[in-house]
């Protein structure tokens, strides 16, 4: 959606448009849950932490301002917030759901395989980055958000961005080189 697109749906929205809602909830939706499943790791808890990253959307939205931050960031903002607020939660309680470990929407026994070593190997890998690496390389990778709304997010300089990214890559590729999955 183009920014001026996108402008124009949030003031419906603003204005208590249901349809503009939705269509804003299905526009960002792949992006909020793509970056809450590489932070949090667990399918059914990056759909419920998104359901939970609309619902402050719709509470918040009236006060957003466009001219401030790039409306992606902010959903990527409030859904960084509540990963953060999980993940204090989680270290008093951990536990991981069965269902939340096996991958949906897959093509067959082979697919499911290597989406399963995939993604395990990712999201374990990122859990071993410390946070700010974690999230400098799934907004600027997964999110695919330029290094300066990164930096804006994140309230951090573009120099001190470029510095995550780098020790963040370097870390991944230490961490993942000796796991190399042959198929054959």
């Amino acid at each position: 959606m183009r920014e001026e697109v996108t402008a124009a749906v949030i003031k419906q929205a603003q204005s208590g448009d249901t349809t503009a809602l939705t269509v804003l909830y299905e526009h960002y939706r792949p992006d909020v849950y793509q970056y809450l499943y590489y932070r949090v790791g667990r399918p059914q808890l990056a759909e419920d932490l998104t359901t939970e990253v609309f619902i402050r959307v719709i509470e918040h939205l009236p006060r957003y301002q466009q001219r401030r931050v790039a409306f992606r960031a902010w959903l990527l903002q409030i859904a960084r917030n509540l990963a953060i607020d999980h993940m204090r939660k989680m270290n008093v309680r951990d536990h991981i759901d069965l269902d939340d470990e096996m991958p949906a929407d897959v093509d067959g026994p082979e697919t499911a395989v290597d989406l399963t070593l995939t993604g395990d190997h990712l999201k374990n890998a990122l859990r071993r980055l410390t946070a700010d690496q974690c999230d400098v390389i799934v907004l600027r990778f997964v999110a695919e958000m330029p290094i300066n709304e990164v930096a804006r997010m994140l309230n951090k300089s573009e120099s001190a961005i470029k510095a995550l990214q780098a020790r963040g890559l370097e870390a991944l590729q230490k961490i993942l080189a000796p796991q190399k999955v042959y198929y054959g």
